[in-house]
C-alpha cells in the first residue's frame, strides 16, 4: 500500500472509528479481565513475588493515567505488535508516569519488560518519542539505582534470580537504545557509570556482569554524547557549497564494536553515493553554464512556487502542499512524460537563488491526475534552511540526480538499528566461511516434495534440475547463508522457483512464515512470480502496480480489506492522523505569522521537525496494517527499493527466509536493511560477472555483498549449463568472462535466421559518436543501420516484432534508435522493444540487435571497458545476435576483453562491414 492511499484502508469518519473501537474492545476486555484477574492474582503476581523475593508495596497507587499492574501483566502475554496497539489506543501513556516511588520492584520488572518489548520493534517515528519519554522518567532511574545498589550489597553475590538479571538487562538495553537514538539524558549516563563501577569492582554476579559488559560497550564513557545520525542523509547549505567532489573517508573504527563500525562504514558509503552526484550538479548550477538547456530538458525549473492548499484543514495528507510548476506564467502544457520523472519519494531541492543562500527540501507525494494537469505537484516539506515563510515566492527547483527514497530508508535503518543480534554477523561482519545449517531446518526433519519425503541433505530424486542445479538446491537446505552463482541462461530463476515451491510445501512443518523474495528490478520480479504462481496463489506483491495481467491480482493495493483491520489499529491511526493535522495547522500558523526573527525561525524549524516525526509515525501505522494483510501469505514479493521502507514489516512478521534475486546488483547496505534479528536463512542468487550494483558516484566501490563474500572465500554453488544462447553466441563469453559454460542440447537445434548469412555478426565501422550534455552518447550511423536491419528482418524475414529487441548501453542512443525506426515499428501493435542493456538484465529475446555507440580515436569506451557490461550485452540473445560498433576503438579501450572477442569473431568469419 502506497502513501497515495492514506485513508483507503478503512474509509470511515472519526466518530465511526471511535464508536467502533469502543464497542468492539469493550466486550473483549471485560471477558479477558474476568479471566485474567483470577490467573494473575494467584499465579503471575505470586510467582513474581516469590522469585524476586521482593517486598510488595502496601497498595498500588491509583494515579490518573496509570495502567494497573494486572493490565501490564496481561499485555506481556500479547505479541509485541498487539501490545503496542493495546497501549497506544489508550489515552494513558505507557512511557509517562507509570512508576511511583513506593512501587514494588515487581512492577518495575513488569514495566521494563513491556517497555523493552515495544522498543525492540524499532517503530519508525515512535522510537524517538518513546525513548525520550523513558529517559525523562526519574522515578524509573532512581528505582533501578536503588535496586542495583541493593544487589551489589547482597552477601550472596553468586546468586541472582532470573527476574533480577532481567531487570538489569532490560534497563541497560533501554539506555543503550536511547543512547543510540540520541535522547539519553544526564541521569542515564550517570547510571551507566554506576553500573560500570559495580562491574569493575566485582560487586555483581559474574554471569550477569559478563552479559552487561557486552551491553555497556555501547557507551564509550559516562559523558552524554548524542549519536543520532539519522538526518545526515539530507543535504544542507554548507554541504552543497563544498568545493571538492571527492569521496570522504569513512569514520574511524571504535575498536570496541565491530558491528557498529561496519554499519557506520556502510552508512557513510550510502551517504556519499547519494550526495556526490548532487554536489556535482549543484556546482554546475552555481557556475551558471547551460541553464537554458537544463531548463528546456526540465532538469531545472525556474519560477516555481510552493502553494498551500486553501482547504488544507479538510484535505488528506497528500493534498496539503503543492509545487506550482507553472507559477512563472508558462502556459505551455507540461509533457506528462517529464512529470512521470517525479516519482513518489523523490527529493526536490528549492532555493530563491543559485547562490544557495537558502534551501527547502521536499519529497514528492502521490498527486491526483487532475492536479498534475494544472501543473501542481504534491509534496511534503521535510527540511528548510535560512528561510521562514516558504509559500508563494519564486523558486528554482531541481530533483536530486539519484532517486532519494531507497537511500533515506536504508540510511535511517543503518542509523538506528540495534547492533545486538545482528543477523548473519558471522559471515557478513566476522568473515567466517564455515556455514551452519538453517536453524529452522533440522537435519533429521522429514520434508515433503510433491507428497514424497526427503531429508535436507538428500534432495528429492524427481527434481527437474541438472546436477549443478541439484547441488544448489541441496545447499539451500543445508546452508543458512547460501550463495548461488548462475551465468546467463543457466536457470537461476528455475532453481529459485523450485526452492520456493519446496519451502512453501514445508512451511507449516518448518514454521518459516511468509517467504520474502526480493529482486532488483520489477521485470525480473514479475517473471519470477508468473512461474511461482503455478504452485501457490497466496502471494502478495508490494510496490508499483505490475504490468503483467497474470499477477496483477497479487498486488497489495488490490487486496485492501477493512475487515482485516483490528479496532485498536483503527483507533491508533485516527489518533496519529489527528495529531498530524494538528501539527500541520500549527506549522501553517507559524508560517503565516513569521516575523523574520531568529526566535520565530527556530520555532518554525522545531514545528517542521515535529511534523516529520508524526508523518513517520503514520507510515509505521500503515505498515502495521500491511502486517495483518501479509501474515498468512506464503510469499511476499517486492523490489529492494520497495523493501527499503518495509523492514519494519519483516520485523513484525518475524520472517525467517529471505531470497534475493539479482543479488550481485544490489548494494550491500540495501540487503542489510531487509534483514532482521529474526532472519535465519539468506539465499543470494545472482552473477557478479554481469551487472554490478548501481552507484550514483563512479568513484565509489561497486562490489556487492554477493561478490565480496565470494572473494573472501565463502562457499557457493556455481551453475554451468546454459539453456538460452546458440553456441556461437555463448562462445564469446568463454574463457574471457567465464572459465566454463556448457551448452544444453536444446540450444543446438535452433533454426538459422531467415535470409541472413550468419546467426552472429559484428559490423565494424569508424563513424564518430556524439557526446551529449548529460554525459550520454549517441551514434546516428549505428541507429540508421539497425533501423534498416530491423525492417529487413520484419519485412523479408517475416519475424514478429516481439522476436526482436534492440539494445544499447546508452540512454541517448536508445532514444535516437526509437526516432530512427520507421513509424510503423514504433507504434503498437507492431512496436519493436528498444532498451538499455542495463534495463534488459535478467531478460532474453530471440533476436538481439546491439548498438555499442562508442567510436573515437582516443579509445575512450566508458563502461564498455568493464567485462560486466559486455557480458550482459552479449548474452541476451537466443537465436541470433547482430552487433554494430567500432572494434578498433573497443580494442583500444580494453584490449584483453575486446581483442579476445574480436579473435573469436574472426575465427567464425563473423565480422565485417555490412549486415546485408
Amino acid at each position: 500500500m502506497s502513501a497515495s492511499q492514506d485513508d483507503d484502508w478503512f474509509n470511515q469518519d472519526e466518530e465511526a472509528i471511535e464508536q467502533s473501537f469502543q464497542d468492539q474492545v469493550k466486550h473483549q476486555d471485560e471477558q479477558e479481565e474476568e479471566d485474567e484477574q483470577i490467573l494473575c492474582r494467584h499465579a503471575v503476581l505470586a510467582d513474581c513475588l516469590k522469585q524476586l523475593n521482593l517486598e510488595n508495596s502496601a497498595g498500588e497507587t491509583k494515579a490518573p493515567g496509570r495502567f494497573a499492574t494486572i493490565e501490564l501483566s496481561k499485555a506481556l502475554k500479547m505479541s509485541p505488535v498487539d501490545m503496542f496497539l493495546y497501549f497506544m489506543s489508550e489515552e494513558r501513556d505507557l512511557f509517562g508516569a507509570q512508576l511511583a516511588g513506593n512501587d514494588s520492584l515487581k512492577r518495575l520488572f513488569i514495566l521494563l519488560e513491556a517497555l523493552k518489548s515495544i522498543c525492540q520493534l524499532e517503530l519508525g517515528g515512535f522510537d524517538d518519542k518513546f525513548l525520550a519519554a523513558f529517559s525523562k522518567q526519574t522515578v524509573i532511574f532512581n528505582s533501578f539505582r536503588r535496586f542495583a545498589l541493593t544487589i551489589s550489597a547482597n552477601a550472596l553475590l553468586g546468586k541472582c534470580t532470573a527476574e533480577s538479571e532481567q531487570i538489569f538487562k532490560n534497563m541497560i538495553w533501554l539506555m543503550a537504545r536511547a543512547n543510540k537514538i540520541g535522547v539519553l539524558g544526564q541521569q542515564g549516563y550517570e547510571l551507566v557509570g554506576i553500573c560500570n563501577k559495580l562491574i569493575s569492582e566485582g560487586k555483581l554476579p559474574q554471569l550477569l556482569a559478563l552479559d552487561l559488559s557486552q551491553e555497556l560497550e555501547a557507551f564509550a564513557d559516562t559523558l552524554p554524547t548524542l549519536v543520532n545520525v539519522k538526518g545526515e542523509i539530507y543535504p544542507t547549505i554548507d554541504r552543497l557549497l563544498l568545493d571538492s567532489v571527492e569521496p570522504s573517508k569513512p569514520p574511524a573504527p571504535t575498536e570496541s564494536n565491530q558491528v557498529a563500525d561496519y554499519l557506520n562504514t556502510q552508512r557513510h558509503l550510502l551517504q556519499q553515493d547519494f550526495f556526490l552526484p548532487l554536489l556535482e550538479f549543484v556546482q554546475f548550477l552555481r557556475a551558471g553554464c547551460n541553464l537554458d538547456t537544463l531548463e528546456k530538458r526540465r532538469l531545472l525549473w525556474r519560477g516555481t512556487q510552493l502553494t498551500l492548499n486553501p482547504e488544507f484543514v479538510e484535505a488528506q495528507r497528500h493534498s496539503l502542499v503543492f509545487i506550482n510548476l507553472l507559477a512563472s506564467g508558462d502556459s505551455k502544457k507540461i509533457n506528462r512524460k517529464l512529470l512521470d520523472n517525479f516519482k513518489t519519494g523523490a527529493l526536490l531541492c528549492l532555493t530563491t537563488g543559485l547562490d544557495f543562500k537558502d534551501l527547502i527540501l521536499c519529497t514528492v507525494s502521490y498527486t491526483k491526475p487532475d492536479k498534475l494537469k494544472e501543473g501542481l505537484l504534491s509534496v511534503e516539506v521535510v527540511r528548510q534552511h535560512n528561510i521562514g515563510n516558504i509559500y508563494d515566492r519564486p523558486l528554482f527547483m531541481f530533483q536530486t540526480p539519484v532517486f532519494f527514497e531507497p537511500y533515506v530508508r536504508v540510511h535511517n535503518y543503518l542509523s538506528t538499528c540495534s547492533t545486538d543480534q545482528f543477523p548473519m554477523r558471522r559471515y557478513i561482519v566476522d568473515g567466517q566461511i564455515e556455514i551452519r545449517p538453517p536453524a529452522y531446518i533440522k537435519s533429521d526433519a522429514q520434508l515433503m516434495y510433491n507428497r514424497k519425503p526427503f531429508r535436507a541433505a538428500q534432495p528429492p530424486q524427481d527434481l527437474p534440475l541438472n546436477d549443478r542445479q541439484r547441488e544448489a538446491f541441496k545447499a539451500v537446505y543445508t546452508n543458512e547463508f547460501c550463495i548461488i552463482q548462475g551465468p546467463p541462461g543457466t536457470g537461476k530463476t528455475h532453481v529459485s522457483v523450485e526452492v520456493v515451491n519446496s519451502l512453501i510445501q514445508n512451511a507449516k512443518v518448518l514454521g518459516t512464515g511468509p517467504i520474502i523474495v526480493l529482486a532488483y528490478t520489477n521485470d525480473s520480479l514479475d517473471k519470477f512470480l508468473v512461474k511461482v504462481s503455478k504452485y501457490t496463489k497466496e502471494i502478495l506483491r508490494f510496490g508499483c502496480q505490475t504490468r503483467d495481467p497474470q499477477i496483477a491480482k497479487f498486488n497489495a493495493n488490490s487486496m485492501l480489506d477493512p475487515e482485516l483491520v483490528p479496532p485498536r489499529l483503527k483507533r491508533v491511526w485516527w489518533l496519529v492522523n489527528t495529531e498530524y493535522k494538528e501539527q500541520f495547522q500549527r506549522l501553517q500558523a507559524l508560517y503565516a505569522n513569521f516575523d523574520g526573527s531568529e526566535a520565530s525561525y527556530q520555532e518554525t524549524l522545531i514545528a517542521q521537525e515535529q511534523l516529520q516525526q508524526v508523518a513517520e509515525r503514520m507510515d509505521t501505522v500503515r505498515i502495521i496494517f500491511q502486517y495483518y494483510l501479509a501474515r498468512n501469505k506464503d510469499l511476499l514479493a517486492m523490489t529492494t527499493t520497495c523493501a527499503a521502507r518495509l523492514n519494519f514489516l519483516f520485523r513484525l512478521l518475524k520472517s525467517k527466509c529471505f531470497i534475493f534475486k539479482e543479488a550481485a546488483e544490489i548494494q550491500e547496505a540495501h540487503i542489510l536493511a531487509c534483514l532482521t534479528p529474526h532472519t535465519e536463512h539468506v539465499i543470494l542468487v545472482g552473477d557478479h560477472k554481469q551487472l554490478q550494483p548501481f552507484t550514483g558516484c563512479s568513484q565509489l566501490p561497486q562490489v556487492s555483498l554477493f561478490e565480496r563474500l565470494i572473494d573472501k572465500g565463502l562457499p557457493y554453488s556455481l551453475l554451468n549449463v546454459q539453456y538460452r544462447m546458440r553456441p556461437c553466441i555463448s562462445e564469446l563469453l568463454v574463457p574471457t568472462i567465464y572459465g566454463e559454460l556448457l551448452c544444453s542440447d536444446s540450444v543446438n537445434v535452433y533454426e538459422d535466421v531467415r535470409n541472413m548469412h550468419k546467426n552472429l555478426f559484428f559490423v565494424s565501422h569508424n563513424e564518430p559518436e556524439k557526446a551529449l550534455l548529460d554525459t550520454s552518447f549517441e551514434n546516428v550511423h549505428e541507429a540508421k543501420e539497425l533501423a534498416k536491419l530491423t525492417e529487413f528482418l520484419l519485412e523479408t524475414g517475416k519475424y514478429e516484432a516481439s522476436d526482436i529487441v534492440i539494445l544499447s548501453p546508452y540512454n541517448a542512443q536508445v532514444e535516437r534508435i526509437k526516432k530512427t525506426l520507421p513509424e510503423k515499428y514504433r507504434t503498437d501493435p507492431n512496436s519493436v522493444q528498444v532498451s538499455t542493456v542495463d534495463s534488459f538484465q535478467g531478460l532474453e529475446a530471440n533476436i538481439v540487435l546491439l548498438s555499442l555507440v562508442r567510436s573515437n580515436p582516443s579509445g575512450n569506451i566508458g563502461f564498455l571497458a568493464k567485462p560486466n557490461r559486455a557480458c550482459v550485452a552479449l548474452s541476451r540473445a537466443r537465436w541470433a545476435l547482430y552487433i554494430i560498433g567500432n572494434m578498433e576503438t573497443l580494442q583500444q579501450g580494453n584490449s584483453e576483453l575486446w581483442s579476445a572477442i574480436a579473435e573469436r569473431l574472426k575465427e567464425s568469419n563473423a565480422i565485417g562491414k555490412h549486415f546485408l
